[in-house]
């Protein structure tokens, strides 16, 4: 037949055809995908049409969305893409910055006129927030991991100046009072002994690592005793491949190991009913669940809420490091990142209440604040220089 004839002296058009329409039949049968377990994040919805959205053109930009992440074999082209580009040498993919021994580090804004308006506005807000409440309040920003472990960076890529920025801040802040904790000292000696700070494959801290010093400058900073849990408590987690894993894919990432103190204390989270009441659920520290799935951190305080109440031991730990130093005040209010939640179970042994807020998803702290509380501010640098929800605090 003719048609065939000329199909055949077009062999690779003529595949290529066969290969599209088996491809978009297998995506119109294939069930949408609400997760994807490889970049640990939500994926787009099919849109709902109407007329009035496609004439003012938002359905057209929502299902063009919707069709880029809801495709056949969608994981796979991911690791194929990312794969070629590092065969093109590339030293980042998708927002990360591919490091030597096997880091990926988080992408930082590298103009600092971009952030500053934030910067100010957090500030202040603490500044203000320490002026009016009558316990301690400390703030511990920590540093980026590209900070910290710049010799493992593979090449010099712009960055704002994150220490100059940083020593800004922080003399702000003692100028009203607040008790700053610099962790850049601590961590680079760490680091340049061996210790491993930051997680390989995640943008988080590892909990006996990075959090860890960190409770014991916070312990430091107070005047409490800093309480390590010992070694039979210490449990690790084989296969974590965090998130700047899951944004760069990078083939030759190997697996970190998550690790934790699997401590007895019980916690609360805050959650809404579908009737828009507030209760309490109750449960242990840790979500073990989670370590079934992509989102292993996500084991720490049962992931990100808004509010979480962990039972401490009673104070009897909090006591004070040398003499005349001063006890914990028996109650403390985290106002944190995802970064604290591997850091709060420490503050168990110094404290009888630990109260962790992350201002994204509860706008007040009064309601839990004793007018004796400890306060710790607890942001990763890139967080504190981001977030618009902190300055709820003053």
């Amino acid at each position: 037949m003719p048609i065939l004839k000329k199909i055949a002296c077009f062999p690779c058009a003529a595949l290529f055809g066969v290969i599209l329409i088996l491809i978009t039949v297998f995506d119109v049968f294939t069930p949408d995908n609400t997760f994807s377990e490889l970049e640990n994040r939500a994926l787009r919805e099919r849109p709902a049409f109407s007329a009035e959205a496609l004439v003012e053109n938002r359905w057209t930009g929502d299902y063009g969305e919707y069709v880029r992440e809801q495709f056949v074999l969608r994981d796979d082209w991911l690791r194929a893409h990312s794969f070629l580009e590092q065969c093109l040498l590339k030293l980042e993919l998708g927002g990360v910055w591919l490091g030597r021994d096997g880091y990926l580090f988080a992408k930082t804004p590298y103009d600092a006129s971009s952030v500053q308006p934030v910067l100010d506005t957090n500030v202040r807000a603490i500044c203000r927030f320490a002026e009016s409440h009558a316990g301690n309040v400390y703030v511990m920003l920590i540093p980026s991991a590209s900070n910290i472990l710049s010799a493992n960076l593979r090449f010099d890529p712009p960055r704002m100046d994150e220490d100059a920025i940083l020593d800004a801040v922080y003399k702000a802040l003692k100028e009203a009072g607040v008790v700053t904790i610099d962790l850049r000292g601590a961590f680079r000696e760490s680091a340049a002994a061996g210790a491993q700070i930051f997680y390989r494959t995640d943008h988080h801290w590892t909990t006996d690592g990075g959090a860890l010093l960190a409770y014991e400058a916070f312990c430091s900073a107070a005047g409490l005793k800093a309480v390590i849990p010992p070694e039979s408590l210490k449990k690790s987690v084989g296969g974590f491949f965090g998130t700047n894993y899951a944004k760069a894919l990078n083939a030759g990432a190997a697996a970190d190991k998550l690790i934790y103190y699997d401590l007895p204390n019980m916690l609360s989270v805050e959650k809404l009913s579908p009737d828009g009441s507030v209760y309490m659920q109750d449960g242990p520290l840790m979500a073990n669940d989670k370590f079934l799935t992509n989102d292993k951190y996500g084991a720490f305080l049962h992931g990100i809420n808004g509010y979480t109440r962990i039972d401490g031991d009673g104070g009897a730990n909090a006591i004070a490091a040398g003499s005349g130093g001063a006890a914990g005040s028996g109650s403390i209010v985290v106002i944190k990142d995802s970064f604290g939640n591997c850091f709060a179970p420490f503050l168990t042994a110094n404290y009888e209440t630990i109260a962790a807020v992350d201002m994204r998803g509860r706008r007040r702290i009064d309601d839990i604040l004793n007018p004796e509380s400890d306060v710790l501010v607890l942001y990763s640098f890139t967080m504190f220089a981001q977030d618009v929800d902190l300055f709820q605090l003053g």
